[in-house]
């Protein structure tokens, strides 16, 4: 059986996909221990933590399902639908919203993270990126979390990470200019500019982690061993990857 490396796109239809999705990956990894990167983990935990803690304020006040839908449904893109796809998740058919507050408190404190390696429990950390490790916290009664970083707090190695490795970054990042996407185009020109500015923390802060950031796919993909499949849904990587000789497999809908 290959051995795969998860991106993002695909830890998210592994859980809250399709059925004939759900199935189709289970079926593909079977019981073998797979990998993914600390910076799927951070866009993971950005995902699902998010979600969550919208809902545990949304459910005290909704009177019935659909003040939960269009309260979650509210934002920009894929936002709205990602908030949506993990209330899902989460609510499944139940209408007793104690019941579901309790579940997305679990889901915030422990349940995500436990889905998240079930079929990963190997997560490379190049970056050593302290985001990616915060878990939701307390404030009064009301549990938060905070997706973000600045350019000069020092919580992670990611400049000299895509030193080590910045012939394969800026290969991966060129191959994005003939992208298909405007989306995709613009991430390969924001990072090559991050990449000419290491020096002076020009790839953190929301060089990294804000859309088409270089944190996302382009340090996602280096973090891929050579004898693994890197598995995905996003377009990106039918560029990145023939960039970086890595093998791909598309998630298809």
């Amino acid at each position: 059986m290959p051995k795969y490396y998860l991106d993002t796109s695909a830890h998210m239809e592994r859980v809250g996909g399709k059925t004939e999705i759900r199935d189709r990956l289970k079926a593909m990894l079977g019981r073998e221990m797979h990998a993914t990167s600390s910076q799927v983990l951070r866009e993971w935990n950005r995902i699902v933590f998010v979600a969550c803690t919208k809902l545990l304020k949304v459910l005290p006040t909704a009177k019935d399902r659909m003040d939960v839908v269009n309260a979650m449904k509210q934002g920009y893109g894929r936002e709205a639908a990602r908030n949506w796809q993990v209330t899902e998740w989460i609510m499944g058919p139940d209408e007793d919203f104690r019941l579901i507050e309790k579940r997305a408190d679990d889901y915030a404190r422990v349940r995500a993270r436990a889905y998240f390696r079930a079929a990963t429990p190997t997560v490379r950390d190049g970056t050593d990126c302290a985001v990616a490790a915060r878990v939701p916290y307390e404030v009064g009664r009301e549990l938060r979390y905070k997706h973000t970083c600045e350019k000069d707090h020092e919580i992670c190695r990611q400049p000299e990470f895509l030193s080590e490795n910045l012939a394969k970054a800026k290969a991966a990042a060129t191959a994005l200019l003939g992208a298909r996407r405007k989306g995709d185009r613009k991430m390969g020109e924001k990072a090559l500019r991050a990449l000419d500015a290491l020096s002076n923390n020009g790839s953190k802060g929301k060089a990294c982690w804000a859309g088409n950031g270089i944190g996302g796919d382009i340090c996602i993909a280096l973090e891929c061993a050579p004898d693994e499949t890197l598995l995905a849904v996003d377009e990106s990587f039918d560029y990145l990857c023939p960039a970086l000789e890595l093998e791909h497999e598309k998630i298809r809908h």
